[in-house]
């Protein structure tokens, strides 16, 4: 057993009481009676997920994803398992994504995209138009790379802007931006389906459903989504928080030009247009028909088909004798292999547990029918459980957890399953209320020297509820017209 030692004693005591329990449920929980229509190799694999969300949300996220598979190996066939784990095709995508993402951050392209959006000229004199320029900027930053990038880059900017205009720690205005562009950030990484934790929850979607996401209609939702969230956040900053701007009343994008950035080199333009032509290729089968043929031969391929072609040909081209993308170096530094095995764990895991033995999926539809059972209320409920588990645990993991409840029950009502899971991969990302919702909420918290935690609950549960409020009213409605 893996045990913290650092010179903080208490922290110490805690974290092992976590590792406790977490263990006891990954591999007592199974030791319990069989209950109900759950048998006993459902209260098994039921003890393995519970005690790998526990763990990923109180401890660390790679130590216990490979115990996790070694859990569930264990009680299966291993040589099976780890197939299951590491060889199948979302963990693939993640892979493959992550290095071809990677290569276009470590070129620097994101910062190119940075300084378009706060240059533009209206935000001079207007210190709310440039607060929603910039959390729009955090926000596509991180929708077109990666949400650790995008927050870094743009909380290293806010912080020289709120620093030179002699804001500090405790003023209203540093606090809402820290904590807004936190959300921008996070919007952006449910925006694309095929990164990420975001592709976590639609891979288990996708293998619960034994069917393909629609990416187009996804990422229209997405779009529209994040932006009226960014809006809101705007507006609860000029109506609700109402911090003093005066300091940045006079902010001009002179400011942002101060430093410039030299012309875009050839491998920094064929990287800004891999990115989008990525995007564009695994939209082409929901937006052309797959009768043409490059068109059925994406069709085929895949998302996880398309990104391997995409590094396999920029390792492949090279500029001044070095390749565009250097597989070896890119995998080194931008692979993020806790998040990677993560979703290798929680992939197998979620397999078995809702297997037919188990026992789990009758279970719940008995249980959960008289709340569920009514098509009036389930989309509704089912958002509102969604984001209240995202504020107390991972949401990539709640997720996959929640996701064959949807399905199971929107399949059984008549719901549109593939729209629910949608608005649900959203709602279960608006997560802030404990370091424990997502590694980047914990940054959040861990980000002492400019924001206080007395802050993140007060202006981050009225962002919460204000999503809610929007998710209810507006996202269910413009998810089931879009699909």
């Amino acid at each position: 057993m893996t045990v913290a030692i650092n010179s903080k004693p208490k922290k110490n005591v805690l974290q092992n009481i976590h590792i406790i329990i977490g263990l006891l449920l990954m591999f007592g929980f199974g030791m319990l009676p069989p209950y109900k229509q759950i048998t006993a190799s459902g209260m098994h694999f039921l003890g393995i997920f519970l005690g790998l969300i526990y763990l990923w949300s109180t401890v660390s996220r790679t130590w216990p994803s490979l115990l996790g598979i070694l859990a569930v190996g264990i009680s299966s066939k291993m040589d099976t398992v780890l197939l299951n784990a590491f060889g199948n095709t979302i963990s693939v995508q993640l892979l493959f994504v992550m290095i071809l993402f990677g290569a276009i951050q470590q070129a620097g392209v994101n910062k190119y995209i940075s300084r378009w959006f706060l240059t533009r000229k209206i935000i001079n004199g207007r210190p709310l138009v440039f607060s929603f320029v910039f959390l729009y900027a955090a926000y596509f930053i991180s929708a077109i790379g990666d949400v650790l990038p995008a927050l870094i880059l743009m909380w290293s900017i806010l912080y020289s802007i709120l620093d030179s205009v002699g804001y500090t720690k405790g003023d209203k205005y540093t606090s809402v931006m820290v904590i807004g562009t936190f959300f921008a950030t996070i919007s952006g990484q449910a925006a694309k389906p095929f990164t990420s934790s975001a592709l976590m929850i639609v891979g288990a979607f996708e293998k619960v459903a034994h069917t393909k996401m629609d990416y187009l209609p996804y990422m229209l939702f997405g779009f529209i989504i994040a932006t009226l969230s960014v809006v809101l956040y705007s507006l609860l900053i000029k109506f609700v928080f109402k911090p003093d701007v005066s300091k940045i009343a006079n902010i001009n994008i002179d400011r942002f030009k101060e430093e410039e950035l030299p012309a875009m080199n050839l491998q920094q333009k064929i990287l800004f247009g891999c990115l989008f032509g990525y995007m564009l290729l695994i939209l082409a089968p929901s937006l052309l028909p797959k009768t043409i043929g490059f068109v059925s031969v994406i069709s085929k391929m895949g998302a996880f088909g398309v990104v391997i072609g995409f590094v396999t040909v920029l390792n492949l081209v090279k500029i001044k004798n070095k390749p565009i993308l250097d597989f070896r170096e890119i995998a080194s530094k931008h692979v993020i292999w806790d998040v990677y095995l993560v979703v290798s764990a929680a992939m197998v895991a979620s397999s078995y547990l809702i297997s037919d033995p188990t026992g789990i999926k009758p279970f719940l539809t008995t249980t959960l029918n008289p709340v569920l059972g009514n098509p009036g209320i389930f989309s509704y409920i089912v958002i509102i459980f969604a984001m209240f588990t995202a504020q107390l645990a991972n949401h990539g993991a709640m997720g996959v957890l929640l996701m064959p409840i949807m399905y199971t029950f929107a399949v059984k009502n008549g719901s549109n399953p593939m729209a629910i899971a949608t608005v649900m991969t959203f709602a279960l990302h608006v997560g802030i209320m404990t370091p424990a919702a997502s590694p980047f909420a914990a940054m959040l918290y861990g980000n002492k020297d400019w924001v206080e935690v007395k802050d993140i609950t007060k202006y981050g549960s009225i962002m919460v509820i204000c999503s809610l409020i929007m998710y209810l009213i507006v996202a269910i409605p413009l998810v089931n017209i879009i699909f």
